[in-house]
């Protein structure tokens, strides 16, 4: 016996599942951020401090614990669990390489960033 299938039949898939765990996955690791991240547009530099290289990039995004650096080099190499120092001019913070994405490094902050700073660093910066 040969079922026959309509194109009208093929066109009737459920996408309810789907859409679901899209949606899931969007907010998969919201409950693994601690702070509150803010889009910024920040020219700086980044120091790895084992060999002293610096790095001109731009920071785009910074919460109270960490950011991320842009490195403005057509390629990244993947780094994780380097010291690192950021300069944004006359302010420098230190921290620790924590992921290389295609998209930057993501930098933990060694000091957490007090409301008063994070506040003047998205005032200055904000893209």
């Amino acid at each position: 016996m040969v079922m026959e299938q309509h194109e009208t039949d093929i066109a009737k898939i459920d996408t309810s599942t789907l859409r679901q765990r899209l949606s899931r996955d969007i907010t998969k690791n919201s409950h693994k951020r601690r702070f509150e991240r803010f889009d910024i547009f920040a020219v700086g530099a980044m120091k790895i401090m084992n060999n002293s290289q610096r790095i001109d990039g731009v920071i785009d995004e910074v919460s109270a614990g960490g950011l991320r650096f842009r490195p403005a080099a057509t390629y990244i190499l993947e780094r994780r669990n380097e010291a690192v120092s950021i300069e944004l001019g006359d302010f420098v913070i230190s921290g620790i390489i924590r992921a290389t994405r295609a998209d930057g490094y993501g930098v933990q902050l060694l000091d957490q960033l007090n409301p008063e700073q994070l506040k003047i660093l998205i005032k200055k910066y904000k893209s």
